[in-house]
């Protein structure tokens, strides 16, 4: 288990810390041990020479104690840095920083529950492991070894009757722990099972209410509470067992020691003071060994916590490349006849070929599925494509894809040679789904640039008619907005995502979907706002709605596969010079202008 967590936090001060413990359990079992002569000496009569060693065994006892209680106290400080700086605040960044480097399609709803459940429920069991499993641990088995040694030197016989238990103290703590860690792994995948499905239930509201699902439960939810519930009481059984039989070798031990202790007085190879430490040194030993299944537990379900940990830092980041490059010059984004699938085995996208050229707006149309948001994306390297490339720079070559040679704003380069950090530093994204975070309007927007000055905040609210919100708002910029934003509506959430993207002042900005959902007012706003915000940088919007792909300088209309094939790229074109001919985007233009003359 320790170097399953040096590997993770790169420290190797648990190291340090399991030798410090140890030295303390020692102490403390050496000074322990001091009863055998003392009780002798205590019990001898009055002018014997054991009994002139009373006071000097007495202080030399109280200064061991001392000096154990003393480095005791450092250690256990120790330990608690230990525990907050080189195991929970390691651990979250390297679970933090490797999941900012995974792609997407690695989050499905059991991982996102696996990640909640590590930051929340896992780091915080590891947190104990330096201040309470350890010390508990090198103190429960030390000290007790300790002093079966030094009882070894006092009576062979009740030694002996402490060391025949060893092994079976073994054998009952591997049977123990080797029951425990299967039970605490089913446990485990159970809470990450059913943690998930909360995720997906708390997600699919509006779709479960509409269809009044939720009047009678909803059946996966209820299935894997159920299996977690039905693991947790198999996990108790599956422990209790061993757990009986473990506490059972420890109690016959101490009564063999006490039966074996009570002949050996009654035949005389004994006198009282030995028997006397023989069963004080035997309780002693009892004690720790008897609670030691409560940290066995302790032990193993950290051992689990990290298997889960482990689950996350061996998933396989984006590949980053040997020399990345960390200027980009151009802003041409170039789709070079890729193709791509979530499961390579099932490619959603084929053969797509097309550049979004800078300064102008390109707009993605068509039918759901047909991979529009995907394409976004790709674009800012969050998956990586199957074949071709996406790149950056270059000027637009034969059939609209990238040319090689430096063009105006310089040679494309793929986007997998990029830092990742440059590239995501020259690209704002704007999505359908506003997510905000619990604090202030003020705080959500400078997000994109944390030194941003107030005269700045104040011109990107203004240029994304976030001001006219502000100004409604009783706290102004310093209004809290809920958790996720839900104390704003969903065009003033867009405001302020594209709040952030006005202060970030990015050259290519990808746009998925930001007026679907909102009514015609906010619809007029944001397109408007979209019109400023375009000016200047390389455009992709994906959309659906008329207005806001009108005055699209390119439209790229992709086509569905038949029967399950991936979508292809069907026409390229201006919004006139589309709409002129017959094709997917004129059906598409005239089913739109149909409906928007229905009357209720």
């Amino acid at each position: 288990m320790l170097r399953k967590l040096e590997a993770i936090t790169g420290s190797k001060q648990l190291r340090w810390l399991t030798i410090m413990l140890s030295i303390v359990a020692l102490f403390e079992g050496v000074t322990l041990a001091m009863l055998l002569p003392f009780l002798r000496a205590f019990m001898s009569p009055e002018g014997s020479a054991e009994r002139e060693s009373l006071l000097p065994l007495t202080v030399l006892i109280c200064v061991m104690g001392l000096i154990t209680f003393v480095f005791s106290s450092w250690v256990s400080m120790f330990a608690n840095k230990v525990s907050v700086y080189s195991v929970s605040d390691n651990m979250i960044r390297e679970v933090a920083g490797h999941a900012l480097k995974l792609p997407l399609g690695w989050f499905t709803a059991r991982r996102e529950a696996l990640l909640a459940t590590i930051m929340s429920r896992e780091i915080n069991s590891l947190s104990h492991v330096a201040p309470i499993l350890l010390p508990a641990l090198t103190s429960q088995f030390i000290v007790p070894s300790v002093l079966i040694i030094s009882l070894l030197f006092v009576d062979w016989r009740l030694s002996l009757v402490m060391v025949i238990a060893v092994p079976l103290l073994y054998l009952g703590w591997k049977f123990m722990a080797r029951n425990s860690v299967a039970a605490d792994q089913v446990e485990a995948k159970a809470a990450t099972a059913s943690a998930g499905k909360l995720i997906e239930f708390a997600k699919l509201q509006p779709v479960l209410r509409a269809s009044g699902v939720t009047r009678a439960g909803w059946e996966p939810l209820k299935n894997a509470l159920a299996a977690e519930n039905h693991a947790l009481l198999s996990s108790m059984r599956a422990k209790g067992r061993p757990i009986l039989l473990y506490t059972l070798i420890v109690d016959v031990m101490l009564a063999a020691t006490l039966i074996t202790g009570y002949w050996l007085i009654n035949t005389g190879r004994i006198d009282v003071p030995v028997y006397l430490a023989a069963a004080v040194i035997a309780i002693r030993i009892t004690q720790p060994l008897s609670s030691s299944v409560v940290y066995s537990d302790e032990l193993h379900k950290a051992n689990n916590a990290l298997d889960q940990v482990h689950e996350v830092l061996d998933a396989d980041p984006l590949p980053i490349a040997a020399n990345p490059v960390t200027e980009i010059t151009g802003t041409a984004i170039s789709f070079n006849n890729i193709s791509f699938g979530y499961n390579p085995e099932r490619p959603v996208l084929t053969n797509i070929d097309f550049v979004a050229e800078p300064g102008k707006i390109t707009a993605l149309v068509g039918g759901s599925g047909t991979g529009k948001s995907t394409l976004l994306r790709l674009a800012a390297r969050f998956w990586d494509v199957d074949s071709g490339s996406v790149t950056i720079g270059g000027a637009a070559g034969p059939g609209g894809g990238a040319g090689t040679a430096a063009g105006a704003g310089g040679a494309a380069i793929d986007v997998r040679e990029f830092d990742p950090e440059a590239l995501m530093g020259k690209i704002a994204m704007v999505f359908q789904e506003v997510y905000l975070f619990d604090t202030t309007i003020r705080e959500n927007v400078r997000m994109a640039k944390p030194e941003a000055t107030d005269d700045e905040l104040d011109r990107a609210a203004r240029l994304s008619r976030l001001d006219s919100v502000i100004e409604k708002l009783p706290d102004g910029w310093d209004t809290k907005v809920g958790h996720g934003g839900l104390k704003l509506s969903g065009g003033e959430r867009q405001r302020v995502a594209i709040a952030r993207a006005f202060i970030k002042d990015a050259p290519i900005l990808l746009l998925d979907e930001i007026t679907s959902a909102l009514d015609s007012e906010n619809e007029a706003a944001i397109t408007e706002v979209m019109q400023e915000l375009s000016r200047g940088r390389t455009v992709i919007v994906v959309a659906h709605r008329l207005s806001t792909i009108r005055d699209a300088d390119k439209i790229v209309v992709l086509k569905p596969g038949l029967n399950g094939a991936p979508a292809t790229v069907g026409e390229i074109g201006t919004y006139e010079e589309l709409v002129s001919r017959p094709g997917i985007f004129s059906d598409f233009v005239a089913a739109s202008k149909s409906a928007s003359s229905w009357q209720v």
